[in-house]
């Protein structure tokens, strides 16, 4: 019993780690690129007994247009302690990992804005800045909620 205390008194320990604070909102700057695209063809290969004739014909033709979004951010000012950074979304993938340059823009592509907000594909990304000794120093968060609010860092941003 003792053991099982201890290991769960550990997992606690390994989950109140602190999380760095969020960058000053005047020291990066995110633009949103809105654009409609038609979806990629996806090969008629798989076989789903449950998909109409009008959902196969849909799936083999890309289906319509749909809103797609990308993010650009940039860094306006950083410390000398932020010298890299990593990009990562709510599945645990790196999407991107750079060095941090002043003014530099970064694309972060999203993907469609239905898929974002029926949660098909991630709707959290975090931004961590990092010193040469890999300690994170601060954090951009980025969501989209079901209802298509996007926010930075808690703060609503606008709406898909």
């Amino acid at each position: 019993m003792h053991i099982v205390f201890l290991v769960g008194a550990f997992g606690l320990l390994l989950q109140a780690q602190p999380q760095p604070p969020f960058k000053g909102d005047t020291e990066y700057k995110i633009e949103m690129e809105y654009s409609i695209k038609p979806r990629p063809v996806i090969s008629g290969s798989n076989i789903n007994l449950e998909e109409t004739e009008g959902d196969k014909r849909r799936r083999a033709s890309g289906g319509d247009p749909l809103p797609y979004l990308i993010i650009y951010f940039s860094f306006l000012e950083l410390s000398d302690q932020e010298v890299k950074f990593r990009c990562t979304d709510d599945l645990g993938k790196t999407r991107l990992s750079r060095k941090a340059e002043l003014n530099k823009k970064y694309k972060l592509e999203i993907g469609f804005t239905d898929d974002v907000k029926d949660r098909v594909t991630p709707h959290e990304f975090t931004i961590l800045l990092v010193s040469g000794d890999k300690k994170e120093t601060s954090r951009i968060s980025l969501s989209i909620d079901e209802d298509g609010t996007f926010l930075v860092n808690g703060m609503k941003r606008g709406k898909f």
